[in-house]
Protein backbone atom coordinates (compact mmCIF):
# COMPACT_ATOMS: atom_id res chain seq x y z
CA UNK A 1 0.00 0.00 0.00
CA UNK A 2 1.35 3.60 -0.71
CA UNK A 3 1.69 5.28 2.25
CA UNK A 4 2.52 8.90 0.86
CA UNK A 5 -0.30 10.34 -1.10
CA UNK A 6 1.22 14.53 -1.05
CA UNK A 7 1.28 13.68 -5.09
CA UNK A 8 -2.00 13.80 -5.28
CA UNK A 9 -3.89 16.87 -7.00
CA UNK A 10 -4.90 19.16 -4.49
CA UNK A 11 -3.35 17.16 -1.31
CA UNK A 12 -1.38 20.49 -0.08
CA UNK A 13 -4.28 22.86 -0.14
CA UNK A 14 -6.85 19.41 1.82
CA UNK A 15 -4.17 19.52 4.24
CA UNK A 16 -4.10 23.46 4.36
CA UNK A 17 -8.36 22.87 4.65
CA UNK A 18 -7.25 19.84 7.30
CA UNK A 19 -5.57 22.95 9.43
CA UNK A 20 -8.19 25.59 9.34
CA UNK A 21 -10.98 22.65 10.67
CA UNK A 22 -8.61 22.05 13.69
CA UNK A 23 -8.51 25.82 14.23
CA UNK A 24 -12.15 25.43 14.23
CA UNK A 25 -13.91 26.13 10.50
CA UNK A 26 -15.81 23.39 10.05
CA UNK A 27 -16.76 24.65 6.98
CA UNK A 28 -13.58 23.29 5.19
CA UNK A 29 -14.72 19.76 6.26
CA UNK A 30 -16.69 19.79 3.17
CA UNK A 31 -14.11 21.03 0.78
CA UNK A 32 -12.13 18.53 1.77
CA UNK A 33 -14.81 15.96 1.94
CA UNK A 34 -15.52 16.82 -1.56
CA UNK A 35 -11.91 16.28 -2.70
CA UNK A 36 -11.70 12.94 -1.30
CA UNK A 37 -14.83 12.25 -3.25
CA UNK A 38 -13.02 13.03 -6.37
CA UNK A 39 -9.94 11.24 -6.00
CA UNK A 40 -11.93 8.15 -4.98
CA UNK A 41 -13.72 8.14 -8.15
CA UNK A 42 -11.03 8.79 -10.25
CA UNK A 43 -9.51 6.03 -12.16
CA UNK A 44 -6.72 8.40 -13.76
CA UNK A 45 -4.40 8.22 -10.53
CA UNK A 46 -0.87 7.33 -10.26
CA UNK A 47 -0.66 5.00 -7.39
CA UNK A 48 -4.35 4.80 -6.47
CA UNK A 49 -7.01 2.58 -7.53
CA UNK A 50 -10.67 3.81 -7.89
CA UNK A 51 -13.62 3.12 -5.74
CA UNK A 52 -14.73 1.35 -8.61
CA UNK A 53 -11.68 -1.26 -9.10
CA UNK A 54 -11.72 -1.63 -5.61
CA UNK A 55 -15.11 -2.56 -5.53
CA UNK A 56 -14.95 -4.86 -8.52
CA UNK A 57 -12.06 -6.82 -6.55
CA UNK A 58 -14.01 -7.16 -3.27
CA UNK A 59 -17.72 -8.55 -5.49
CA UNK A 60 -15.22 -11.04 -6.95
CA UNK A 61 -14.16 -12.72 -3.51
CA UNK A 62 -16.00 -15.15 -2.46
CA UNK A 63 -19.51 -14.94 0.70
CA UNK A 64 -22.55 -12.98 0.82
CA UNK A 65 -22.34 -9.19 -0.29
CA UNK A 66 -22.84 -8.52 3.62
CA UNK A 67 -19.08 -11.19 4.22
CA UNK A 68 -17.71 -8.98 1.60
CA UNK A 69 -18.31 -5.75 2.73
CA UNK A 70 -17.16 -7.40 5.86
CA UNK A 71 -13.75 -7.92 4.64
CA UNK A 72 -13.52 -4.31 2.89
CA UNK A 73 -13.64 -2.76 6.14
CA UNK A 74 -11.39 -4.83 8.11
CA UNK A 75 -8.95 -4.55 5.32
CA UNK A 76 -9.30 -1.17 5.81
CA UNK A 77 -8.95 -1.05 9.21
CA UNK A 78 -5.62 -2.35 8.99
CA UNK A 79 -4.29 -0.09 6.30
CA UNK A 80 -5.85 3.15 8.08
CA UNK A 81 -4.30 2.09 11.39
CA UNK A 82 -1.15 1.58 9.40
CA UNK A 83 -0.83 4.85 7.96
CA UNK A 84 -2.17 6.61 10.69
CA UNK A 85 1.09 4.93 13.05
CA UNK A 86 3.53 5.40 9.80
CA UNK A 87 2.02 9.57 9.78
CA UNK A 88 1.77 10.27 13.70
CA UNK A 89 5.18 9.90 13.99
CA UNK A 90 5.71 13.44 13.41
CA UNK A 91 3.07 14.77 16.11
CA UNK A 92 1.37 17.94 15.90
CA UNK A 93 3.55 18.46 12.50
CA UNK A 94 2.17 15.36 10.47
CA UNK A 95 -1.49 15.99 12.03
CA UNK A 96 -2.83 17.49 8.62
CA UNK A 97 -1.26 15.15 6.26
CA UNK A 98 -2.31 12.19 8.51
CA UNK A 99 -6.41 13.46 8.92
CA UNK A 100 -6.34 13.95 5.07
CA UNK A 101 -4.74 10.71 4.16
CA UNK A 102 -6.71 8.60 6.56
CA UNK A 103 -9.79 10.45 5.19
CA UNK A 104 -8.87 10.05 1.88
CA UNK A 105 -8.85 6.14 2.50
CA UNK A 106 -11.72 6.17 4.05
CA UNK A 107 -14.09 8.19 1.27
CA UNK A 108 -12.56 5.36 -1.12
CA UNK A 109 -13.71 2.72 1.19
CA UNK A 110 -17.32 3.83 1.61
CA UNK A 111 -17.31 4.95 -2.22
CA UNK A 112 -16.67 1.39 -2.67
CA UNK A 113 -19.11 -0.03 -0.63
CA UNK A 114 -21.78 1.79 -2.26
CA UNK A 115 -21.16 0.79 -5.85
CA UNK A 116 -21.15 -2.94 -4.48
CA UNK A 117 -24.06 -2.13 -3.49
CA UNK A 118 -25.34 -1.35 -6.95
CA UNK A 119 -25.37 2.58 -6.31
CA UNK A 120 -23.95 4.66 -8.81
CA UNK A 121 -21.32 7.76 -7.70
CA UNK A 122 -22.44 9.73 -10.41
CA UNK A 123 -25.85 10.63 -8.56
CA UNK A 124 -25.61 13.54 -6.30
CA UNK A 125 -27.84 12.32 -3.89
CA UNK A 126 -25.35 9.34 -3.77
CA UNK A 127 -22.69 11.55 -3.52
CA UNK A 128 -24.23 13.54 -0.86
CA UNK A 129 -24.56 10.20 1.53
CA UNK A 130 -21.30 8.98 0.98
CA UNK A 131 -20.39 12.66 2.51
CA UNK A 132 -22.89 11.65 5.89
CA UNK A 133 -21.72 8.50 6.10
CA UNK A 134 -17.78 9.77 6.33
CA UNK A 135 -19.43 11.98 9.22
CA UNK A 136 -20.29 8.37 10.93
CA UNK A 137 -24.26 9.54 10.32
CA UNK A 138 -26.96 7.00 10.45
CA UNK A 139 -29.30 5.92 7.48
CA UNK A 140 -31.98 8.93 6.50
CA UNK A 141 -34.78 9.75 4.44
CA UNK A 142 -34.25 13.46 3.34
CA UNK A 143 -30.71 14.74 3.00
CA UNK A 144 -30.67 18.52 3.27
CA UNK A 145 -28.23 21.45 3.89
CA UNK A 146 -29.05 22.09 7.68
CA UNK A 147 -28.29 18.24 8.25
CA UNK A 148 -24.96 18.05 6.39
CA UNK A 149 -23.99 21.32 8.04
CA UNK A 150 -25.28 20.28 11.89
CA UNK A 151 -23.13 16.53 10.53
CA UNK A 152 -19.82 19.09 9.71
CA UNK A 153 -19.38 20.68 12.42
CA UNK A 154 -20.09 17.68 14.74
CA UNK A 155 -17.53 15.97 13.25
CA UNK A 156 -15.18 18.68 13.36
CA UNK A 157 -15.69 18.88 16.98
CA UNK A 158 -14.90 15.04 17.46
CA UNK A 159 -11.62 15.97 15.44
CA UNK A 160 -10.61 18.24 18.42
CA UNK A 161 -10.36 14.91 20.41
CA UNK A 162 -7.95 13.59 17.83
CA UNK A 163 -5.80 16.16 17.82
CA UNK A 164 -4.80 15.09 21.67
CA UNK A 165 -4.30 11.43 21.02
CA UNK A 166 -2.28 12.15 17.66
CA UNK A 167 0.09 15.40 18.76
CA UNK A 168 2.73 13.72 20.84
CA UNK A 169 5.94 11.52 18.97
CA UNK A 170 6.00 8.03 18.71
CA UNK A 171 3.46 7.44 21.15
CA UNK A 172 1.39 9.90 18.91
CA UNK A 173 1.92 7.33 16.46
CA UNK A 174 0.78 3.96 18.09
CA UNK A 175 -2.54 6.00 19.40
CA UNK A 176 -3.20 7.79 15.79
CA UNK A 177 -3.14 3.96 14.53
CA UNK A 178 -5.64 3.14 16.78
CA UNK A 179 -7.83 6.19 16.55
CA UNK A 180 -7.73 6.07 12.50
CA UNK A 181 -8.61 2.01 12.41
CA UNK A 182 -11.48 2.77 14.96
CA UNK A 183 -12.80 5.93 13.58
CA UNK A 184 -12.44 3.51 9.86
CA UNK A 185 -14.73 0.23 11.18
CA UNK A 186 -17.30 3.20 12.02
CA UNK A 187 -17.63 4.74 8.79
CA UNK A 188 -17.39 1.05 7.33
CA UNK A 189 -20.15 0.20 9.13
CA UNK A 190 -22.38 3.75 8.30
CA UNK A 191 -21.70 2.61 4.88
CA UNK A 192 -22.96 -0.62 5.25
CA UNK A 193 -26.04 0.73 6.38
CA UNK A 194 -26.17 3.28 4.27
CA UNK A 195 -25.74 1.32 0.89
CA UNK A 196 -25.94 -2.29 1.49
CA UNK A 197 -28.56 -3.24 4.31
CA UNK A 198 -31.16 -0.19 5.51
CA UNK A 199 -30.66 2.47 2.63
CA UNK A 200 -34.94 3.49 1.87
CA UNK A 201 -35.73 2.61 -1.35
CA UNK A 202 -36.37 6.63 -2.17
CA UNK A 203 -33.48 8.71 -1.45
CA UNK A 204 -35.10 12.41 -1.53
CA UNK A 205 -32.74 15.66 -1.35
CA UNK A 206 -32.98 18.94 -0.74
CA UNK A 207 -30.09 21.37 -1.11
CA UNK A 208 -32.30 24.45 -1.30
Amino acid sequence: MKLDFSGLPGFEQAAGWMNDVLKGDAGSYSLILDWAYKMAANADLPGLDSADELAREYLAKSGTLAERTDKLIKDYQFKTGLMGAATGVGGMMTLPINLVSSTLLQMRMAAAIALMGGWRLEDEKVKKALILCALGSKVMNKLTATVLEKAMQKAAVKLTGKVLGKSLPLMGAVLSGAIDATATKTIGKAAKQWFITDVPEVLTIDMG
